[in-house]
């Protein structure tokens, strides 16, 4: 079994692709993950964007590029969702639950926002959820290690020995490591 570490974003289509690769890696004993929440887009603001006109299009053709890099009996689950969120909530009380409720968690608000269009950026779903309380000490650290580690991209995975692979790189490895 080997241990990684993983950082991605639950607003990007790619970070939820890596955390389905993630849980399955997990789930057939191959690795353990270390899941790192971070927020790569700060310019989005508090009360989100409404998915329309260039945002639309821009997810709409990133889930098309994920469709096509799904091997072959991995899940189609990624919905467009209704807004664009700024995840800066959801991080930091993903940041706050303890450490072996982190997996079932980060399962949980990648399918609210990508399957079922709930508002992570709402306290009250994140409490349904069962996030912790917000833990903005932990959060900064993982932002500071996943910048000093990489250009600031999502989906970013570094290997034990410490070599890190980012965005389709990290996707393409984790898938990988399934085959």
């Amino acid at each position: 079994m080997i241990d990684l570490v993983v950082y991605g974003d639950f607003n990007c289509p790619f970070s939820a692709l890596a955390s389905e690769r993630v849980d399955e890696l997990e789930r057939r004993g191959i690795a353990t993950v270390e899941w790192r929440a971070v927020e790569h887009d700060r310019g989005i603001p508090a009360a989100g964007v409404e998915i329309s006109g260039d945002v639309a299009q821009m997810l709409t053709d990133e889930l098309a590029q994920i469709r096509g890099l799904l091997d072959r009996g991995e899940p189609d689950r990624l919905q467009l969702p209704i807004r664009q969120v700024n995840t800066r909530l959801a991080i930091t009380r993903y940041a706050g639950a303890p450490n072996e409720s982190r997996p079932e968690l980060r399962h949980e608000i990648f399918a609210s926002h990508w399957q079922r269009a709930e508002r992570i950026d709402d306290a009250a779903v994140l409490d349904d959820l069962g996030a912790g309380p917000a833990n903005n000490v932990v959060a900064e650290e993982w932002r500071a290690a996943w910048q000093a580690a990489t250009d600031p991209i999502v989906p970013v995975l570094v290997l034990p020995d410490g070599y890190v692979s980012r965005g389709l790189g990290a996707l393409a490895r984790l898938a990988g490591l399934l085959a």
